[in-house]
């Protein structure tokens, strides 16, 4: 019988089915962080003699608030690293660590077919693998490490053709962004968002981590990409693979994670990103948004109006910002690094700036390029890597009534700090609107800098 991807990564996974659509799956991979983490170490150090059912299928990442920035988060650091030391379970700390979902991969602990699970909703990046990689809560994840499985129930699979290949300063996140807007808010919800069509086969890795990282936002299980030559070239050398021989016959297994010809779908939507133009949110979910020429629309919610403190009809363009802010494991890799710098280069912003790298890894392969100088020159502020900004846990918390406009993957109601008030979008429109002291694209800044033409 054809299958779809996700119905190839999931049957291989089964342990045992169980009554009501449920199955309990084995984890081939758990990811863990110091926020989320502690608490079913500690359950299972109380509970079950402090067993694991294999620490080598557990990779560790110092990553929300690293360094610690009070005793609180110094103490999940310091469980985490105890634990990590107590297990010989391998651990990124400071100097090392970075974003869990761009450590993860850059390090070569996720490939295709795998199933993994962490702690944390963002962990459906990894899907851009091939893989299925999902968000648990804490006790979901300590079962995991305990038992190695989860029980699920089986999600539905809802197919999302994407033809047309980006253009016209369209990103993978203004894409992300586009893919909520037409699902709508929730949208997905109990889906695992399946891509395929020409325009995914263009994207890089970089690209497809955007784009899955983000299917949690419409409400989706996970999302995934089929893996291919772009996704076997990307581990190709990583640090966890194995080289040689032994990694092609890695490859020539993978190669069958496609879904099958005449497999079928519980829903299907088809994207066509040929006339895509950069895409910023206006409201307080990543679905509210519109093309950064557009306006508030007439029909907005009310709710997100008196939030985001705006009106029906204001244009976009016209909005000042207070703060910018580029990186989180949305945007935060190095070629979203080269593109705000790219726009950054010999231009200067007028409000504050934050620049951070999703790792440690990709800061030193950053500032090799130099990039670290076009930041630091244009007066934004080079960091350490870390989620902190995100979520609104350290390094550029907003004050109330802040507008803020960010790379990164949420806007609800004092995501970025209490009252603050943040509009997603790509990093090179978050770069001109640095820039630009106002929401807007690089694009006009171009036209600034062109020659008048005379006749």
């Amino acid at each position: 019988m054809p299958q779809s991807l996700f119905e190839k990564v999931w049957n291989a996974h089964v342990v045992e089915a169980l009554p009501g659509d449920n199955a309990l799956v084995f984890v081939d991979r758990v990811v863990a962080h110091e926020i989320t983490t502690p608490q079913g170490a500690l359950e299972i150090e109380r509970r079950y003699d402090d067993r694991l059912f294999d620490p080598k299928r557990i990779v560790a990442i110092n990553d929300h608030v690293s360094p610690a920035k009070d005793t609180e988060t110094a103490i999940q650091a310091k469980v985490l690293r105890d634990w990590a030391k107590r297990h010989g379970i391998v651990l990124y700390d400071m100097g090392q660590n970075g974003i869990c979902h761009v450590v993860a991969p850059e390090r070569g602990y996720v490939e295709p077919g795998m199933t993994l699970a962490c702690g944390d909703s963002h962990t459906c990046t990894l899907g851009a693998f091939g893989a299925f990689a999902l968000g648990v809560g804490s006790t979901a994840q300590g079962g995991a490490m305990l038992a190695g499985c989860l029980v699920l129930q089986r999600p539905k699979v809802m197919r999302v053709n994407v033809t047309g290949r980006l253009g016209g300063g369209a990103t993978a996140k203004d894409l992300a962004l586009h893919v909520i807007a037409t699902l709508g808010f929730k949208g997905g919800t109990g889906y695992v968002l399946e891509y395929a069509g020409e325009a995914i086969a263009a994207l890089s890795m970089d690209e497809r981590m955007t784009l899955c990282n983000m299917a949690i936002e419409a409400g989706a299980t996970t999302g995934m990409c089929p893996p291919d030559e772009t996704t076997f070239s990307y581990l190709r050398g990583r640090e966890q693979q194995p080289t040689g021989d032994a990694f092609e016959r890695k490859v020539d297994a993978w190669r069958a994670l496609v879904a099958d010809r005449d497999a079928t779908y519980d829903a299907e939507i088809a994207i066509d990103v040929s006339a895509l133009r950069p895409l910023v949110s206006w409201g307080t979910n990543p679905g509210e948004s519109v093309p950064i020429d557009g306006t508030v629309p007439n029909d907005a919610s009310e709710g997100s109006l008196a939030y985001m403190g705006l009106r029906p009809g204001v244009a976009l363009r016209s909005l000042e910002i207070d703060q910018a802010f580029i990186g989180s494991c949305t945007n935060s890799r190095l070629s979203d690094l080269r593109a705000a710098a790219d726009v950054l280069r010999g231009r200067t912003v007028s409000v504050p700036t934050i620049v951070t790298p999703g790792s440690q890894a990709v800061k030193r392969a950053a500032e090799r390029e130099g990039l670290h100088d076009v930041f630091q020159d244009a007066g934004a502020l080079w960091t350490h890597s870390s989620c902190g900004p995100c979520l609104g846990m350290s390094m550029g918390v907003l004050a109330p009534g802040a507008r803020c406009v960010s790379s990164t993957n949420r806007n609800f109601p004092g995501r970025m700090g209490a009252g603050g008030r943040v509009h997603l979008a790509s990093p090179a429109v978050v770069a001109a609107s640095a820039v630009l002291g106002r929401l807007g694209s690089p694009d006009e800044l171009d036209a600034a800098a062109a020659p008048a033409v005379t006749a």
